[in-house]
């Protein structure tokens, strides 16, 4: 898809850019997410300033569409589609960035230590979505539609997975305040993966179609 946008062989130094400044924000956020869920299910302190990572995340969203505004302030002509994909990739890398900041804010809410089945099965599937990140950019790198349809299929998994994770959660005897913590979290993964699915389907579907390549991806 991205070669029917650019063409075979060329690529402006803004795509280059700007594909540059989203894989930044999603490894970012992979180790935002990684050192939240460390806290939540390991009952550890955080590691770092989640807040202050999460603000050069939206910085660097804030960098692409002021670099696209002005390239095309400047020639309206060139990479008009290509400006436009870009735009809603670093939206979607912006909101995962978002969501692994709102896992820390979950921790502050947990009133009880996090152990047991609920806390467990969620790490399984944190295991399984960090794989995610990696396949996600190698997708639009490699303009590779076999990984992005195997990131968008394994998004189908982890949000069924997930859906029945908070149906059971409201189903326990677990305290208010745990349901609350659990069943965010399970919401939050949820839609961390949508959104790196979202970017995926930049790679396999036309512009107009983008981020509609599954029923509530």
């Amino acid at each position: 898809m991205f070669e029917r946008i650019f063409g075979p062989s060329r690529r402006s130094t803004l795509i280059d850019a700007a594909f540059d400044d989203i894989s930044s924000m999603l490894e970012r956020a992979r180790g935002m997410m990684r050192l939240s869920v460390r806290s939540l299910l390991d009952n550890e302190p955080l590691e770092a300033d989640i807040d202050e990572m999460d603000d050069r995340i939206d910085e660097s969203e804030r960098m692409v569409r002021r670099s696209v505004l002005e390239h095309l302030s400047v020639n309206p002509q060139q990479d008009l589609v290509a400006s436009l994909v870009l735009v809603s990739m670093v939206q979607d890398a912006e909101r995962v960035g978002d969501f692994a900041n709102g896992i820390a804010e979950l921790v502050r809410l947990a009133a009880e230590p996090r152990r047991g089945p609920f806390a467990e099965r969620l790490r399984s599937i944190v295991e399984r979505l960090d794989p995610q990140f990696v396949d996600c950019e190698r997708a639009f790198r490699k303009d590779d539609p076999d990984v992005a349809e195997t990131v968008i299929a394994r998004h189908r998994e982890l949000r069924s997975e997930l859906k029945e994770y908070v149906r059971d959660v409201a189903d326990s005897d677990l305290s208010a305040n745990m349901a609350v913590v659990y069943s965010g979290a399970a919401r939050i993964l949820r839609r961390m993966s949508a959104h790196l699915a979202n970017i995926a389907t930049s790679v396999v579907l036309p512009y107009d179609q983008i981020r509609h390549g599954d029923e509530d991806v």
